[in-house]
């Protein structure tokens, strides 16, 4: 029954900051939302940062298993980059915009969790995804792994930091589609652009262009 409540809280919270920010959204908005006393939610949660904190780092762990599941499923290295693209452009579209501009400003510690998440667990999936994708034939044989893995990190944080583009009224899912057609158009061979070529992606961008 705890583990219940806390899960309630934690998909409520969830809810409440995706939807409007971290920084506007108080724990007695949470208690009010969510039907129950702050006495409960405080029973659970030390503060709004600890709410915070264990609402991504949950986030996180949902992206990690979301992405591993995909890679079991999916085969072919340039399918699996498409698919991740669709799947967490989804999901990132309901996010307001400004909660990334919250997390970094006022809770700092959470947010470099985001960033390791970022360097490490994106950085090795990307990086045996051009492994998977030279050995198949599909991404060019003298791309340098590491170095291109890295430059893709570089994307992330581009995407990740809203500043760099909502002057210009790009949203979310537009930059992160934009992003990955950069990506795998500059690595993939004549077999990989096919594919590319087939895709959803591919056509959204054409019409948009």
């Amino acid at each position: 029954m705890p583990e219940e409540v806390k899960n309630k809280i934690l998909n409520g919270a969830e809810g409440l900051f995706l939807k409007y920010g971290f920084k506007s959204i108080t724990m007695d908005d949470i208690a009010r939302e969510l039907g129950i006393s702050k006495k409960t939610l405080y029973q659970f949660f030390e503060d709004k940062t600890s709410l915070v904190d264990q609402t991504v780092v949950r986030h996180i762990c949902a992206e990690e298993r979301e992405c591993l599941k995909i890679c079991q499923e999916i085969e072919n290295p340039v399918e699996f980059m498409l698919m991740i693209t669709d799947t967490f452009s989804d999901l990132k579209k309901q996010i307001n915009q400004s909660i990334l501009f919250d997390l970094k400003k006022y809770f700092k510690a959470t947010w470099e969790k985001l960033n390791h998440f970022r360097i490490e667990f994106i950085y090795n999936q990307v990086l045996e995804n051009i492994s998977d994708g030279k050995l198949k034939g599909y991404y060019h044989q003298d791309l340098d792994n590491a170095l291109t893995a890295k430059f893709y990190i570089h994307l992330v944080d581009f995407m990740m930091n809203p500043d760099y583009y909502l002057s210009d009224n790009f949203d979310f899912k537009r930059v992160h589609s934009e992003m990955m057609r950069y990506h795998l158009r500059s690595i993939c061979t004549e077999k990989g652009l096919e594919i590319l070529k087939q895709s959803n992606l591919y056509n959204e961008n054409l019409i948009k262009s």
